[in-house]
């Protein structure tokens, strides 16, 4: 079958046919992906039966992958393994453990590794186990969010710069989450209110969980103006909800979006979900996060 690429949302996301993730890609369709991914922000792909080597693979196509985080299911890995389902026993996780704490931070609306000094690219996910209802992940454009802004709030938050933090983000849920040496691997870094894509030069918002607050506006302040621009780019209109079905992949722009996953019921249903993570190639701003705070 021929590549197709078919409208999900009015406003971004698309359906890609006509092609197997699992095999070797010609250059001229790898292309054509790509550039859909440039524009669309989230590209579904059904029926795509990998494994991890097979989904490491497509993912290297974009480029270099960040490895997981210590502490996570699949640490030092490209693999993040975003499961209920204990991968040695195979029994599903008692909802007090740390992995199921970790899941539950998952459905604050973010963007992948915004955290990090050079923050990722994007993320591909694959459905390998899913649950028959619930679990569904939720994207919103920041680029329509950021389009429809007033022209007084985009000169307003022009050139502003938050900081974001993971244990910030995970104190949200459980502030005795994460560990010293889990704090010190990612060390809270400085992003931009609004980024642009390199390649078609569409601006977007940039804000989420991992977002604490604004630097050189009392912390107060800045979180309510983070809390307001993440409220007007979660509005339904800007949203698209992502219903799993076995052996699907999604892969999303963090540039572009943020996204949360959905409740389920994880003590009845499994859900194995494999992610690759793809690395960021620049940050946002040159300085570290000391040289805001001095300012």
């Amino acid at each position: 079958m021929p590549l197709k690429i078919k409208e999900l949302h009015p406003i971004f996301g698309a359906e890609v046919t006509g092609v197997d993730l699992a095999s070797e890609m010609d250059g001229s369709v790898f292309s054509e992906i790509r550039d859909a991914f440039e524009t669309h922000s989230v590209l579904v792909f059904r029926d795509q039966e990998v494994t991890d080597d097979q989904q490491i693979a497509f993912s290297e196509r974009f480029g270099p992958l960040e490895r997981m985080l210590m502490g996570s299911q699949g640490a030092g890995t490209p693999i993040a393994y975003l499961t209920n389902v204990d991968r040695e026993t195979g029994e599903l996780i008692e909802p007090d453990d740390k992995r199921m704490i970790r899941n539950a931070c998952n459905m604050l609306w973010h963007s992948d590794s915004s955290f990090k000094r050079v923050p990722a690219l994007g993320s591909i996910l694959s459905g390998r186990e899913v649950p028959d209802d619930g679990g569904e992940t939720e994207y919103a454009s920041m680029r329509a969010a950021y389009d429809t802004l007033s022209e007084a709030m985009k000169r307003k938050i022009d050139g502003l710069v938050a900081e974001h933090s993971f244990d910030y983000s995970r104190s949200l849920v459980d502030p005795t989450l994460l560990d010293d040496a889990q704090r010190g691997e990612v060390p809270p870094v400085p992003q931009r209110l609004v980024v642009q894509n390199p390649m078609n030069g569409r601006k977007a918002l940039y804000v989420g969980s991992h977002a604490s607050h604004i630097v050189g506006m009392p912390v107060d302040e800045g979180r309510a103006l983070i809390r307001e621009l993440l409220d007007h780019a979660t509005q339904d209109k800007f949203v698209y909800r992502h219903r799993w079905r076995q052996n699907g992949i999604v892969m999303w722009d963090n540039r572009a979006v943020v996204h949360r996953g959905r409740p389920w019921d994880f003590r009845a249903g499994r859900r194995v979900m494999h992610r690759t993570t793809l690395a960021g190639a620049l940050p946002t701003v040159e300085q570290p996060v000391e040289a805001y705070q001095s300012a």
